[in-house]
């Protein structure tokens, strides 16, 4: 029950590592570690010395937002705290600061297309403001990606030439030279003195190719929640030139800001300019009515005693041209928003003097949000989401200002008619004054309301073309741009410990990839693994010269002193025991072991009988001194009747029966009754038979033998036997086929200091240089 309840364990045992076993088989080749780790660390050294080192150049930046203009429902919304203030906007200026055409701008304002390049032994140095020469192009957007070298010479005499070192031009700085479809000029750098001759890679890239390359190592990101600020970070191989970079791509985003503010300002200009020659010539219009009416009817003064009316009626006019004024502006407006001669989008004019604020927010955060919507563009397709978004929005917003614009007018005309009500009132109280200068005030009450009108376009076009002039950059640094202590890659003390790491690793994977791809039986905890049988113990490695028994040493008979007395345990002092010795294939030392077993049984004091049962290979000649043709074959044939004088006596306790010739029916020959009667009568001569029987994995004879047998010895050869070989071994345990079975580890390597199943001796019988046997 113990043993297949052990049996059963077994899948789930062999998943268990040992650690302590590992470690001590990790240890064993402990010389690998000494030559993997220095030359991963040696290796991880020139890594970093190879690499280019990396800096990690970055900026804090605060983005203004102080022109966002908003309608009721999205103050309601922010004042509830359901939107956060200001991220919308961060985000929109953000896809800005990162978009390729703002690069692409800095690239062709710093000249970043051109890289200079001194080459080195271990990596190559790219240059910026130190390099000794500096290139003119006259068309650079005519460059195609080029390689070339300029070879600094004595007397400032330079020589170009391309990769292959074919010579382009030989001659002196500031000359002319044709390149593909634009020229170059090599330019002397002011700091060169002409002393060190050198030789200097250029590449000149094309705006697009520099423009990726810069693009792709460029990273925004918002510094903290609910603010305007943003972090601005470049990995650049070149510290001043990643400064240099932020500096100019922040300044380059705040122009084109500023020129976007500006384009608002000129067509609010160029609306009030249409207004002005239209309002212009209807003042010329009235003005003309008013001196032909004068002429005409002869009119110099209103008479005294309408004075009292004719000042209140003046106030209410008063009042009635201011309002009439605001709904002229509002109206005018509102055709711009019905019109869609410039696209859907369009800007509107703002800063009108509307007396309604929603409506002048309104009209600020609409114009705000079109050039957003046309710098996004530049970047993205109208079918991007963000675009498509902000149409929305603009759609939105627009409706919005169509209603407010007629809840405006709508308020406007209630008052006009209110004033002009109260106008008739006081014109009733004028029934005195002549018709001819109620005509006439007529007249002059639509001159003045134009010329108010006039005056008020005038003032609002200065006012926008001093906006032009005074806008604040919308982005500015709060944190100068800065490299750090040091280079962000290659990082040398993770690249040192990755060497380390990997110096240990590989012997270790090496170790554990052999063991996993090992399918020979190696060692005792080989077998423990797959098999739950007895173990009746090692016998190490012999050389070839010291097979024989006399030449049995110290080391050799005590492992085999240990296998007897574990042997006594299972035959439980049976009287004049039968021992078969075998194996699952041939050359696992079957032979060697029975004979090594009946020699420490015969110096227990028994008298041991070996026999030869591998008629097939009989080979227990090799181990004795004896090359005897007859045997057990001649017996069983029946060629001789008399055992006893086949039987060899090796020494005073021990004879052998060795297996003969090899007869052509070994198989009839094992399972006739002579064997048995043989043994039977063998048994009350001998204290103990061993039989030497053919392998059972290849013959069929050792199943007969088995039967004849008391205990069975199965010998298992290390680094011989293949581990899948053991399954048969179980099968034969749980079929009962053969008797009380143990087994025995043969052909263990020594260590110093210790062998097979973990018996330590000290006193040094290891021999690393000790040949295999067969």
């Amino acid at each position: 029950m113990n043993e297949n309840a052990n049996r059963e364990m077994l899948p789930e045992q062999e998943d268990v590592i040992d650690l302590r076993k590992l470690f001590y088989k990790i240890l064993a080749h402990w010389g690998w570690f000494i030559i993997s780790v220095p030359l991963c660390l040696a290796a991880a050294l020139l890594f970093c010395l190879i690499k280019t080192p990396v800096y990690d150049i970055h900026s804090k930046v605060m983005i203004s937002d102080t022109k966002k203009g908003e309608l009721g429902t999205s103050i309601m919304v922010k004042e509830l705290g359901l939107s956060p203030a200001g991220d919308v906007y961060v985000e929109n200026e953000m896809v800005e600061l990162q978009s390729k055409n703002l690069m692409r701008e800095v690239v062709q304002d710093l000249e970043l297309n051109i890289r200079y390049t001194r080459e080195g032994i271990l990596r190559d140095i790219e240059l910026y403001k130190d390099s000794p020469v500096k290139i003119l192009i006259d068309h650079p957007e005519y460059i195609k990606d080029t390689c070339l070298y300029v070879i600094l010479q004595e007397n400032n005499e330079i020589t170009l030439t391309a990769p292959d070192g074919q010579v382009i031009r030989e001659g002196h700085f500031s000359e002319r030279i044709p390149i593909g479809d634009y020229y170059i000029s090599v330019e002397k750098n002011e700091a060169y003195t002409g002393k060190e001759l050198t030789k200097i890679r250029v590449n000149l890239d094309s705006h697009e190719k520099a423009t990726k390359s810069f693009y792709k190592r460029l990273t925004i990101t918002p510094l903290e929640k609910n603010t305007n600020a943003i972090r601005i970070s470049l990995n650049d191989p070149i510290p001043s030139r990643g400064i240099e970079l932020v500096h100019a791509l922040v300044d380059r985003y705040n122009k084109n800001g500023i020129a976007d503010k500006q384009v608002v300002s000129a067509k609010t200009v160029e609306f009030i300019n249409t207004r002005l020659k239209v309002i212009n010539n209807e003042l010329g219009t009235i003005e003309n009515d008013a001196e032909r009416f004068k002429r005409t009817n002869k009119l110099t003064d209103i008479t005294s005693d309408a004075a009292f009316a004719m000042e209140r009626k003046k106030m209410a006019n008063a009042e009635l041209l201011k309002v009439q004024t605001e709904l002229d502006v509002v109206r005018s407006i509102r055709l711009l928003t019905e019109k869609n001669d410039e696209g859907e989008f369009s800007l509107l004019p703002e800063n009108m003097g509307l007396t309604d604020d929603g409506l002048n927010n309104a009209l600020a955060r609409y114009n705000e949000m079109i050039l957003r919507r046309e710098k996004l563009l530049l970047s993205a397709r109208e079918n991007n989401p963000i675009v498509t978004g902000m149409d929305m929005q603009l759609r939105n917003l627009k409706s919005s200002i169509r209603e407010s614009i007629e809840n405006v007018e709508n308020g406007l005309i209630i008052k006009i008619n209110s004033l002009q009500r109260e106008s008739l009132s006081v014109d009733e109280r004028l029934t005195s004054v002549p018709t001819q200068e109620k005509q006439y005030r007529a007249i002059a009450r639509e001159q003045e309301l134009k010329e108010n009108l006039f005056l008020f376009l005038m003032q609002k076009r200065e006012e926008a073309e001093i906006a032009k002039l005074v806008y604040v950059p919308t982005a500015k640094i709060i944190e100068d741009p800065d490299a750090g202590e040091g280079p962000v890659s290659p990082k040398k003390s993770l690249i040192l410990l990755f060497g380390c790491m990997l110096g240990v690793f590989i012997p270790v994977g090496i170790i554990l990839g052999r063991d996993m791809l090992d399918t020979k039986v190696r060692n005792v905890e080989d077998l423990e693994r797959v098999v739950r049988l007895p173990l009746l113990g090692t016998f190490p490695e012999i050389e070839k010269e010291k097979v024989k028994i006399e030449e049995e040493d110290f080391l050799q008979s005590e492992s085999m002193h240990l296998i007897r007395e574990k042997l006594n345990y299972i035959l439980k002092q049976q009287k004049s025991p039968v021992i078969m010795v075998t194996s699952t294939i041939p050359g696992e030392g079957k032979s060697l072991v029975a004979t090594h077993l009946a020699n420490a049984y015969s110096k227990a004091g028994n008298k041991v009988l070996l026999i030869g049962c591998d008629l097939r290979n009989p080979s227990l000649h090799n181990f004795l001194e004896n090359k005897s043709h007859e045997g057990l074959s001649a017996y069983l044939a029946g060629l001789v009747d008399d055992p006893d004088k086949l039987i060899y006596r090796a020494s005073d306790e021990l004879d052998v029966l060795f297996g003969g010739a090899i007869p052509p029916n070994p198989v009839q020959l094992i399972a006739s009754p002579r064997l048995k009667e043989l043994l039977d009568h063998l048994k009350n001569k001998y204290t103990c038979i061993i039989l030497d029987t053919p392998p059972l994995g290849v013959l069929a004879e050792g199943f007969t033998l088995s039967k004849l047998a008391d205990a069975c010895v199965y010998v298992v050869r290390a680094n011989v036997l293949r581990k899948d070989a053991l399954k048969f071994l179980i099968e034969l345990e749980k079929e009962k086929q053969l008797p009380d079975l143990g087994i025995v580890l043969n052909g263990v390597k020594l260590e110093t200091g210790k062998y097979g199943y973990g018996y330590g001796y000290g006193y040094g019988y290891g021999n690393k240089d000790n040949k295999k046997s067969r």
